[in-house]
């Protein structure tokens, strides 16, 4: 079975990478969660230790997922999205 997928709208390229700054701004918060986490798992209910992890998890994803982003959004020569030569010859 094939599957299309038809993307209406090209990403331009401010869209498709992290900027330097957002990434900067996304470490220093997964520093002050992992300092948050380690103090509330001394003294907090286990929700919000769950919570602030989920939070984490979520922050520490962003990167991936732009690092994602940018391989399935390389470009051809003619304009269209491409998909990476290591996902070409997946049956």
């Amino acid at each position: 079975m094939t599957t299309t997928f038809i993307l209406t709208k090209q990403p331009t390229e401010a869209q498709m990478s992290l900027s330097t700054q957002v990434k900067d701004s996304v470490n220093q918060a997964i520093q002050h969660l992992r300092d948050a986490l380690a103090f509330a798992a001394r003294s907090e209910h286990s929700i919000t230790i769950g919570t602030i992890s989920d939070i984490l998890i979520r922050c520490e994803s962003i990167e991936s997922m732009d690092e994602i982003m940018n391989r399935f959004g390389s470009k051809s020569k003619s304009g269209n999205m491409q998909m990476p030569e290591d996902m070409q010859n997946l049956g």
